[in-house]
C-alpha cells in the first residue's frame, strides 16, 4: 500500500516539478546562507587582523604621533554577534553593518554615514532557508493536496471505495495526506541535518523547538488544505482557494501592515540626529571653542583646570566638540530607540493575522537577526564609542605623548552574546498547534459529511 501510494504521489508531473523546485530553492538558500554567513564572519576577522597590522606598523615606525591624529584615523572593528543560525534566518543581518568600524568622533555620523546602511531603511527580508519555508512550503504543500479528492473522483477510485465499509474511501484520502506530511516532515528534517552538519549546530533543545515550530507551521498548511478538500468542490476550486488564501496570507495581510506601520510611524529621528549632528559640528569652527571647552567640562570636571591651548586649533576642542554635538541630538538618537522598539511592539501584536509573517518573524527573534538584537549591537557600539573616547581624552588634555606601551592599552570591543528568546518560538508554536486543532475538528467533521458524487 505504501508502495502504490508513494507511485501516485511521484507520478503526476506536477508533483515532481514542485519536489524538485523546493528542494532545489532550499538547498540553495542553505548554501548561499552559508556563504554568506562565512563571509561576514570572514569580514569580522580581517577587520581585527587589519587593525592589529596597523598598531605594529605604529610601533615599528617607532615616531608616534600625538593621540588626537592617532584616534582620528584608528577605526577599531566591532562585531555584531550572529549565531550560526543567522545564516539560514538572516533578518536584518542582511541589510546592515555587521563589522562596523569606529573611532572617537561623532557617533551619529558614524552609524549613518551612508544611506545604504542606514538601519531605518532596511528590508523586511530576503532570500533565504526561512523564506522558503514560509513562503514556498505552503505552495509545495497545496501542490501535493488539495486535488486529492478530485483526482480519485475522476479516477472513479472514489466511488469504488465508497462501495466498502468502514469509509474506506475517505480512510484513503486521510492516509493520503498523513503520507505527504510525513514526505514534507522527512524533507525538512533532512535541511536541518544538512544545514546542522554545514554549520556545525548543536543538537540541542534549541534544534529541536525549531524543527517542532517549523513543523506545526508545516500542519496548519496541510490542515488548511485538508479542510478546502472537505468543501467537495471540483479540482478547479480547490486550487484557486488554497492560492487565494496562500495569498491573503502571504501578500495581503503582511503588505496591509507594512502599510499601516509606516502610515503610524512616519518619523525619521535618526536621519534628523545624522543631519543636525554634522550642523552643530559645522557651526562649531565659527563659535568660541573655549566656551565650547567649557561645556564639555561641565561632563568631564577632571579636565576643566586644563582646557586652554595655544593656537587656533587643538586636538582637545576637535574630539570635545565631537563630543557635545553627540549630545546635541541625544534625544533623537532616544527618540529612535524608542519608535524601533514601538515599532516591533506593533508588529508583535498584528502580525498573528498571518501565519507566514508569524513564523517568520518567530525565526528571525530566535536566531538573533531581528530589529531589537540589532538594536543592541548599535547600543554595544555606543558603549564601546564612550569607552575609546574616554581612553584618549586624557592624553588630549594632559598632553600626554603617546608610548609603545600606550598602543598596547587601546580598548579593543568584546562582542556579547544576545541570549536566545525562545518566547517567540513556543509563542508561535502554541498557536500554530492551536489553529491545527480547530482545522483538525472541522475537517472531521467535514469528511464525515463527505457524500459521493
Amino acid at each position: 500500500m505504501l508502495k502504490f501510494e508513494l507511485k501516485r504521489l511521484l507520478a503526476p508531473r506536477a508533483n515532481q516539478i514542485s519536489l524538485l523546485v523546493f528542494l532545489f530553492s532550499a538547498l540553495l538558500a542553505v548554501f548561499l546562507g552559508t556563504n554568506a554567513y562565512k563571509e561576514v564572519r570572514k569580514d569580522q576577522v580581517i577587520a581585527k587582523i587589519v587593525f592589529e597590522k596597523e598598531r605594529a606598523h605604529l610601533k615599528d615606525k617607532g615616531d608616534l604621533p600625538e593621540m588626537g591624529s592617532l584616534a582620528y584615523y584608528a577605526k577599531a572593528p566591532t562585531q555584531w554577534y550572529l549565531s550560526p543560525w543567522a545564516a539560514l534566518f538572516t533578518g536584518q543581518s542582511q541589510n546592515n553593518l555587521a563589522a562596523m568600524k569606529v573611532n572617537a568622533l561623532a557617533l551619529q555620523g558614524q552609524i549613518y554615514n551612508k544611506e545604504v546602511i542606514n538601519p531605518s531603511k532596511h528590508r523586511a527580508g530576503g532570500f533565504d532557508l526561512g523564506f522558503v519555508l514560509a513562503y514556498m512550503l505552503p505552495i509545495l504543500i497545496g501542490i501535493l493536496c488539495v486535488n486529492l479528492l478530485s483526482d480519485e473522483r475522476q479516477s472513479g477510485r472514489f466511488t469504488l471505495l465508497s462501495a466498502f465499509a468502514g469509509n474506506a474511501a475517505k480512510k484513503t484520502i486521510i492516509r493520503s495526506l498523513l503520507l505527504r506530511f510525513y514526505i514534507v516532515a522527512g524533507i525538512v528534517l533532512l535541511l536541518f541535518l544538512a544545514s546542522a552538519v554545514l554549520l556545525s549546530l548543536p543538537f540541542d533543545r534549541v534544534f529541536i523547538a525549531v524543527l517542532g515550530l517549523t513543523l506545526a507551521y508545516s500542519g496548519l498548511w496541510f490542515l488548511i488544505a485538508a479542510a478546502i478538500i472537505s468543501l467537495n468542490m471540483s479540482g478547479l476550486f480547490n486550487s484557486l482557494a488554497f492560492v487565494s488564501i496562500w495569498l491573503v496570507f502571504s501578500v495581503l495581510i503582511p503588505g496591509a501592515i507594512h502599510l499601516g506601520l509606516n502610515q503610524q510611524y512616519t518619523e525619521q529621528p535618526a536621519l534628523r540626529a545624522s543631519t543636525e549632528q554634522r550642523l552643530i559640528l559645522n557651526d562649531g569652527w565659527d563659535q568660541d571653542m573655549q566656551t565650547a571647552l567649557t561645556r564639555f567640562s561641565e561632563q568631564y570636571p577632571q579636565y576643566r583646570d586644563k582646557l586652554d591651548f595655544q593656537g587656533r586649533f587643538h586636538w582637545k576642542w576637535y574630539y570635545a566638540m565631537q563630543n557635545l554635538s553627540d549630545l546635541a541630538v541625544d534625544n533623537h538618537w532616544q527618540a529612535y530607540l524608542q519608535l524601533q522598539q514601538a515599532r516591533e511592539n506593533s508588529l508583535s501584536k498584528v502580525s498573528w493575522l498571518s501565519p507566514n509573517l508569524l513564523y517568520q518573524q518567530a525565526l528571525n527573534q530566535f536566531s538573533g537577526t531581528d530589529t531589537q538584537a540589532y538594536q543592541a549591537y548599535l547600543m554595544q557600539v555606543s558603549a564601546y564609542h564612550k569607552q575609546v573616547s574616554e581612553f584618549i581624552y586624557p592624553y588630549l588634555f594632559n598632553d600626554t605623548p603617546v608610548t609603545n606601551s600606550d598602543l598596547d592599552l587601546f580598548p579593543e570591543f568584546q562582542p556579547i552574546a544576545q541570549p536566545v528568546r525562545t518566547k517567540g518560538l513556543y509563542y508561535s508554536t502554541g498557536l500554530f498547534v492551536l489553529l491545527c486543532g480547530l482545522f483538525t475538528a472541522m475537517t472531521t467533521i467535514r469528511f464525515k459529511r463527505l457524500a459521493v458524487i
